[in-house]
This record gives structure tokens, C-alpha cells and sequence, in this order.
């Protein structure tokens, strides 16, 4: 089979080997052969051929190419929001990787929608793409979308978002043990009112937030009260309201755990609007180490998840799966974040007994 190939004339349009043979009053397969280097190709005609392609400008079809030996040479990386700083730390992650094969990447942002994900995957199926790394929308609920790659036989490595019953390989933040930490730090503190926002309840990272919270209540034996936990949606007026009812009900609410940093970082602005000192008054800790992180005033504590070390483990075990090094199955690679102490949390107390 020959390769099908295309050059841009200056008038910006594709032309066809046929268009360089049809010049050179030559074959199609000679053309072809000769932009090949084929042996049965004399060096003279090699030579007319290439020295026309050059000035034309002439570039090679590489997905033509690739499909023609049954591989597209793409993987396909799909995530919920690119502007958010961790998504791109993690595309920069897979870009390092892939840099170092022949592998190209082709990237989705669905801005959180169901509807951009399932069109996303279809889109990889119509350019056969050889791999797929995904994290997946808050508005995800069903995978039948992500069944559909697997039956095509299209490997798929979920990466912090994940699809918890599909059975593939996941690369994952310890965003309960991280969580746990960070309760305990506050509780160490003297904290005993703590409450938590937390993320969708459809997503994995954010349901184990909350309950990596609730356990280190739970082991420091602080009662847990269900209304100092909100479940946020997106919507930022909810913190507001949030903070208000909660600090009537729960005067004393000396701490909080706020599963993002952006959000943590309102939630800031918000209890200074109140009145309310960090950490003096309130204690306040967030999650991922986003560049506000150390922008916003004071400086937030809070987990540091390593974006590009996620992103380089994804690209990494989509690759050995396509190299057939190994074969894809259900397995969790986890990554244990760090616990950023900066300016929103006091230090811990010397006796643990104060916290009881």
C-alpha cells in the first residue's frame, strides 16, 4: 500500500502525489516509491522526485501512514478542565513522556460536560487513536462511553478522576490518607470545630476527601456534625451562605478543610469579610498546592499533589501496555502527596491531650 501524502501549495491547498507524478509525468506507486527511498527506484529518479516534493514543500501523510500499518500513533488525553493549573501540570507530565516515543497527543478539555466527554471518546474512535488517558467530568455518571473504547479494544489509564468499577489501571492522588492528615494537623492544632467543603459526590478524589475527614474526627474522637460539611457545587454564593449558617449555629468554628484550593481561597476572602481572623480565629487548609496557593494573603496550607510525577506514571503505563510489555488490567497506582504547612494553620500544640 502506498503512502498518501500531501503538500500546502502557496495558495493554501492540499495537493496529492498524483499532482507531483502528473508533473514529472511519472507513476503514482513510482512517486511514491521514490519519496520512500525504495530500492527499485533509481537515484535519478529519487532525485527528481525529492527535489520537486522540496519545492513544494512537501510533507508526508504520518496518520495515513501509521493507520496503513494498523496504528494511528495518537494517544488521546482527555480532562474536565485545562485552565485548572493541576490538569495542565498533569498534560505537561504526559507531554514529557510521550516526547520520548513516536507517540502523538491529542488533548480534550470537556469543561466538566458529559455530553463534550462522550463526543470526545467518539472522536478517538473515528481517528483510532491508540490510547486513551482520561479524568473524568463531575458530571460523569455512567461509563457506557468508556465501555465502548474498551470493546474497540482501545486501551484506557484513568488518572485522579476515575471510573472506580471499569477495569483498567488508575493513577491516583492518596486523597483519603492526604485528607486524614490534613484533619489531624488541625486537630493537633487545637481545633475541635472543623468543617469541610467538599466537591461532587460523583467523583472518587473528592468522596474520599471527605471520608479521610471523617475518620480522623472519628479517631481523635470529635463528635461529627453533618451539617458542617457542605457539598459543593459549583456555585460560590453556597460558600458564602455556608460560612454564615455555620458560624451561627457553631460559633466556636475555629477550623476548615476545603477540598481545592481555589474554593479554599474564597472561603478566605469570605471569613475576612466576617470578621474572622486565619488562622487567629479560623484555620484553613486546601488541597492541591495551586499557584493561588502562594499568591493569596495569607499563604494557604495545603496538599500538594504531584501533577507532572501523575501524569508522567499515565503516560507511562499507557505505553507499556502498547509496547505489550504488560497487559491492562485493574490496578491502582497511588501517589502520597505532601502536607504544605504555610500561613492559614497555627502550629501543632505540644501535648496531644489538648485536642481531646
Amino acid at each position: 500500500m502506498h503512502r498518501c501524502a500531501y503538500y500546502i501549495t502557496p495558495m493554501g491547498k492540499y495537493v496529492t502525489i498524483t499532482e507531483i507524478a502528473k508533473q514529472l509525468n511519472l507513476s503514482h506507486s513510482t512517486v511514491s516509491r521514490a519519496l520512500s527511498n525504495h530500492v527499485r527506484i533509481s537515484e535519478k529518479t529519487r532525485a527528481l522526485v525529492q527535489n520537486l516534493a522540496d519545492e513544494l514543500g512537501y510533507q508526508a501523510n504520518s496518520t495515513a501512514h501509521h493507520l496503513s500499518k494498523g496504528k494511528s500513533q495518537i494517544i488521546a488525553v482527555i480532562v474536565p478542565q485545562l485552565s485548572l493549573h493541576f490538569f495542565s501540570k498533569v498534560v505537561e507530565g504526559i507531554q514529557k513522556i510521550l516526547k520520548e516515543t513516536d507517540y502523538s497527543l491529542l488533548l480534550f478539555s470537556t469543561d466538566e460536560s458529559i455530553e463534550e466527554e462522550i463526543k470526545a471518546t467518539q472522536t478517538c474512535l473515528k481517528h483510532r487513536v491508540d490510547g486513551v488517558l482520561v479524568a473524568i467530568s463531575r458530571e460523569t455518571k455512567t461509563f457506557d462511553h468508556f465501555k465502548q473504547l474498551l470493546k474497540h479494544e482501545v486501551p484506557i489509564v484513568f488518572f485522579d478522576r476515575v471510573a472506580n468499577f471499569l477495569p483498567v489501571p488508575k493513577v491516583i492522588t492518596n486523597d483519603y490518607q492526604a485528607s486524614f492528615n490534613a484533619t489531624a494537623h488541625l486537630l493537633k492544632t487545637g481545633c475541635k470545630y472543623i468543617a469541610h467543603i467538599t466537591g461532587s459526590i460523583n467523583l472518587n478524589n473528592s468522596n474520599n476527601r471527605l471520608y479521610g475527614y471523617l475518620d480522623a474526627l472519628n479517631s481523635h474522637e470529635i463528635k461529627v456534625r453533618e451539617s458542617m460539611v457542605h457539598y459543593y457545587e459549583f456555585e460560590l454564593s453556597s460558600i458564602d451562605k455556608f460560612l454564615k449558617k455555620t458560624l451561627i449555629k457553631y460559633p466556636k468554628l475555629d477550623g476548615l478543610f476545603v477540598f481545592n484550593d481555589y474554593v479554599a481561597h474564597y472561603a478566605v476572602n469570605v471569613l475576612h469579610k466576617m470578621g474572622k481572623r486565619v488562622p487567629d480565629d479560623i484555620s484553613v487548609i486546601g488541597f492541591s498546592d495551586e499557584p493561588v496557593a502562594t499568591y493569596m494573603s495569607p499563604k494557604l496550607s495545603t496538599v500538594q499533589q504531584v501533577a507532572a510525577k501523575m501524569g508522567e506514571l499515565t503516560a507511562q503505563k499507557i505505553i507499556s501496555i502498547l509496547n505489550k510489555n504488560e497487559p491492562m488490567v485493574s490496578e491502582k497506582i497511588i501517589i502520597n502527596p505532601e502536607l504544605i504547612l504555610r500561613e492559614t494553620t497555627k502550629n501543632e500544640l505540644a501535648s496531644p491531650e489538648s485536642i481531646q
